[in-house]
């Protein structure tokens, strides 16, 4: 990884971990884009960057939620789709935030690519 992807991996992060506590569920997924697009990333680094940053968000999220979760709402859950364990459903939650910031970054890619050709 260069200096420049472990600075945007960072801003990422922080911009992903921010917006989703905040904001609605849709937000971390825009900041990626936006992001991808203003800072002209190649394609690989934006799905890179982006895939990890929310699947690490995700992943903390659903490990904190998890830990206090008395009600023991992630396991019924994983009930009701199918019999998926507390595991499980950690897993799901990570890997559809490791796909979700990955396409995000992939489309503010091209969108930064597209938007920097025409205005120029």
């Amino acid at each position: 990884m260069t200096k420049r992807t472990i600075i945007v991996l960072i801003i990422l992060l922080f911009g992903t971990f921010v917006s989703g506590l905040y904001g609605p569920w849709w937000a971390p997924s825009v900041f990626i884009l936006a992001v991808s697009a203003l800072l002209n990333l190649s394609v690989k680094q934006a799905m890179l960057t982006g895939a990890l940053s929310l699947g690490l968000v995700f992943l903390g999220m659903t490990l904190f939620l998890h830990a206090g979760d008395e009600a023991e709402i992630i396991s019924k859950t994983g009930n009701l789709l199918g019999g998926l364990s507390s595991g499980g459903m950690i897993g799901v939650t990570t890997f559809l935030g490791i796909m979700t910031g990955m396409l995000s970054g992939w489309i503010g890619s091209l969108l930064g690519d597209f938007f920097n050709k025409n205005g120029k």
